[in-house]
């Protein structure tokens, strides 16, 4: 006798065009023969075509205005998906972005909040055109932060609109360009030092190093990347001709800062490498 589930696995095939089987032994000759692959085309057919999602915003949604005024602000860009039903999935999320006129000193981050249940995390990242991630999540909300790229003036931004938008959908992607985070470029004097804290999800950085970065690996810059411990142990230290070119390097286990020196006066700011 076959069982209430080989009765209704035999009632889908038959729906999909393959033979009724009557007994265990037909069962399995027909998943050997290819029926198996008959129910996930029906089950493909029965996946809902309309939901909550469609003309929500659900899924996707922009933003078009003015620079906020001061720096630190967030403007809410894909704040719904708050509940996505169903057990965590992969999902994938796509930023993009076109400024009518650049800011004088303003730019945008993202700030991307996602969680599973209970579990939530958050990260801030550069808001570049085309930039894709993804996620295991039920649920993400994404935010624009406005912020100032360098200490050397005031925050400055544009009267012009900019236009930010972001969409998520199910299923992974092969990732391009891995997300950055840049920190905001200051003046280090010369024989000075600063601090920088290492963030959440970072693996590799780079050193900008202004007002002309260097891009010879073979010449020394005078500007020292020291990683740092939580009880100030240097792990290991480069000087910034390893970034020559923007390269990156990895970011030692155990890294709560890096301490840039720097021998003469230079505008310096860090990229990371965001691991996700």
């Amino acid at each position: 006798m076959l069982t209430r589930r080989a009765l209704l696995v035999s009632a889908v095939a038959l729906v999909a065009g393959a033979a009724l089987v009557t007994t265990a032994t037909e069962l399995a000759q027909a998943v050997a023969a290819g029926t198996s692959a008959a129910l996930r085309r029906v089950l493909r057919v029965l996946e809902p075509q309309k939901g909550p999602w469609v003309n929500n915003n659900f899924w996707g949604d922009q933003f078009t205005g003015p620079f906020p005024a001061t720096s630190g602000k967030e403007i809410a860009i894909l704040p719904k998906n708050t509940i996505m039903y169903g057990p965590p999935h992969v999902h994938s999320v796509q930023l993009f972005r076109s400024d009518t006129a650049p800011a004088q000193n303003a730019d945008i981050r993202a700030r991307v909040t996602y969680g599973c249940g209970g579990v939530n995390n958050s990260f801030d990242c550069d808001w570049l055109h085309g930039a894709q991630f993804s996620l295991v999540c039920n649920k993400v909300d994404i935010t624009a932060v406005s912020y100032t790229p360098t200490d050397q003036d005031p925050y400055t931004p544009s009267s012009k609109h900019f236009f930010l938008g972001a969409l998520v959908a199910k299923g992974s992607l092969a990732q391009g360009a891995p997300l950055t985070y840049t920190t905001q470029r200051i003046s280090i004097a010369a024989a000075g030092a600063h601090d920088f804290p290492v963030l959440d999800l970072v693996r590799r950085v780079t050193v900008l190093v202004g007002p002309n970065n260097n891009n010879d690996p073979a010449v020394p810059t005078g500007v020292t990347l020291d990683f740092q411990s939580a009880v100030g142990v240097s792990l290991v230290q480069y000087d910034a001709q390893v970034c020559a070119g923007s390269r990156m390097v990895p970011v030692p286990g155990g890294t709560t800062s890096v301490r840039i020196r720097c021998a003469a006066t230079r505008d310096i700011a860090l990229q990371w490498e965001l691991g996700l």
